[in-house]
């Protein structure tokens, strides 16, 4: 089992401690043979909380100290440390825009991304990188601080697959991308995608407990495919139902080959005994990955069907990615894997609005004979 201790790009008082004894599958990279059987073991000494503290107007609540912050872990009031003010720090941003299945159909509407994504980083230091995905995450441009790079690599968008959109595989990939960066920046993943994954490798119990203790927020802009296939439909002429046949058919001729079947998850006996409160929080993944990816980073999510949408979505995010707070505290140790709900509150502030993470997973899972996917 290895241990690999990383320090934190918040402050480097600050450390973040992962033991990870799994092996992790992103950017289709398969584990070798003889590693069914693994211990997973994933533990913090510091949880972190990006923390947005707004007023009745909308407005951010600027100047707040370390004490007015109010955090409970299961309860029990925790004693937090605040870093930097909002909107005083650079921006590590991953673009993750997935391209197969009917997102060409969104193509259009992302015509302005490149300026959008200028107008979302704005005039602090910043770092973006840009990837698509559809079975697979792949890089479109490396992380730079040129408003023209981001540009060229969102231009390189095409249509990448019918049948797969591992959202979830992208997202890990590019939190990843986000660990390995040396600068002190604020981190950020922009998801570009529809609602659900179809097709995603990735142990969801090690995406859940990752996003736990993650400092890194994700904000999800998310289109239905449905609706834009039917519009798609409308817009083109409907096929010419062909006349019977007049014969029989040669006898070279054979009935074309159904479809392939649509990949979904395939659930396995679990590789973990799991605790079932985890379960709840797999099948969100399942059913709106997007929107539950937001939920456990404690960050946003929002929804578009026209350019308009699409352009006030990301308006709106660009108000609210530099204006929070990062508040970390040290967790008691647990022995086993546990979920903990956490309330914060802020101190002379009783109607503000909060938006933070709920909950975090800690402990250790013990291996069975099996995975959840």
């Amino acid at each position: 089992m290895s241990r690999e201790t990383v320090e934190s790009p918040l402050s480097g008082r600050w450390m973040l401690a992962l033991t990870l004894a799994a092996t992790v599958r992103c950017a289709g990279q398969q584990p070798s043979p003889g590693t069914e059987s693994h211990k997973l073991s994933v533990y913090s000494n510091l949880v972190l909380l990006p923390t947005r503290v707004q007023n009745k107007k909308g407005e951010t609540i600027y100047g707040l100290r370390p004490e007015q912050f109010i955090v409970e872990d299961n309860g029990v009031r925790q004693t937090v440390q605040v870093d930097r003010e909002p909107d005083s720090a650079g921006l590590s941003l991953v673009v993750v825009v997935q391209c197969s299945r009917s997102a060409p159909l969104e193509f259009d509407k992302f015509k302005g991304l490149g300026a959008m994504v200028d107008a979302i980083v704005g005039d602090a230091p910043r770092e973006v990188a840009v990837l698509g995905y559809g079975e697979t995450p792949y890089l479109l441009g490396d992380f730079s601080g040129s408003p023209e790079a981001v540009g060229r690599a969102l231009s390189r968008l095409r249509p990448c697959g019918d049948y797969h959109a591992a959202t979830i595989d992208a997202v890990h990939y590019a939190i990843d991308m986000l660990k390995r960066r040396e600068s002190h920046y604020r981190r950020a993943i922009l998801l570009i995608s529809e609602t659900r994954d179809h097709g995603s490798r990735s142990k969801l119990d090690e995406v859940v407990s990752e996003l736990g203790i993650s400092d890194t927020v994700i904000y999800c802009v998310a289109f239905s495919p449905t609706r834009d296939e039917f519009i798609q439909g409308m817009r083109n002429e409907p096929p010419q139902p062909k006349p019977p046949p007049s014969g029989p058919p040669a006898a070279e001729e054979s009935p074309a080959p159904p479809p392939a079947p649509e990949p979904v998850y395939t659930d396995h006996a679990p590789l973990f005994e799991l605790p079932p409160q985890i379960m709840p929080v797999i099948n969100a993944l399942r059913r709106n990955t997007a929107s539950e990816l937001a939920v456990l980073s404690g960050g946003e999510y929002f929804n578009f069907t026209t350019q308009r949408g699409f352009d006030q979505c990301l308006d709106r995010i660009s108000n609210r990615i530099h204006n929070y707070y990062v508040l970390g505290f040290q967790p008691a140790s647990s022995p086993s894997m546990t979920l903990h709900s956490l309330r914060v509150q802020v101190a002379g502030y009783p109607n503000a609005a909060i938006q933070t993470r709920r909950s975090y997973w800690s402990g250790i899972a013990e291996p069975s004979a099996g995975n959840v996917r």
